[in-house]
């Protein structure tokens, strides 16, 4: 029997403090365009507030479905502070990627506690790195192709028993 493969590390190891800088970073800004909107009149301000936190709303969301990924030749490891997740690679509908700061979307065909969907950051500073990272999700993805080759498919009126 052929030796266990080692999970490969898709995501950033920095990804806890990247969150948490984010999350200042997002709090000073609004708090600065709240103090200056107040300087130029209460309504002003109520309307900037209501604009701006609402972004501030979206990008939290975003940063916060950021997960810790790792792989290997059958299972997708998605690693949380209260539990890890192992997903069948069978399941990977597809991965893509979002934006060009290196954020990827995994779509999954049925969902799992995570949901329909997860996201994953390969580097902190992609852009720089990108050839690499790049790379290592074709990895992943020749991974995922192999695993749905290797899957049993039943016709769809086969009697189990």
């Amino acid at each position: 029997m052929a030796e266990k493969q080692k999970p490969v590390r898709l995501s950033s190891r920095f990804l806890g403090p990247y969150r948490w800088v984010l999350y200042v970073l997002y709090i000073v800004l609004f708090g600065l365009i709240v103090i200056s909107s107040i300087r130029v009149g209460w309504f002003y301000a109520v309307g900037q507030t209501f604009i701006y936190g609402y972004l501030l709303y979206a990008g939290i969301r975003i940063v916060k479905k950021f997960q810790q990924a790792s792989f290997d030749d059958e299972f997708l490891y998605v690693y949380q502070k209260q539990q890890d997740y192992i997903i069948p690679l069978e399941n990977i509908e597809s991965v893509e990627i979002e934006s060009l700061g290196g954020v990827y979307k995994v779509n999954l065909y049925h969902p799992e506690q995570l949901g329909k969907e997860f996201y994953f950051k390969t580097s902190l500073i992609y852009p720089l790195n990108y050839k690499s990272k790049d790379e290592l999700v074709n990895v992943l993805r020749r991974n995922i192709d192999k695993a749905k080759a290797r899957r049993q498919r039943l016709p769809h009126n086969a009697l189990m028993s």
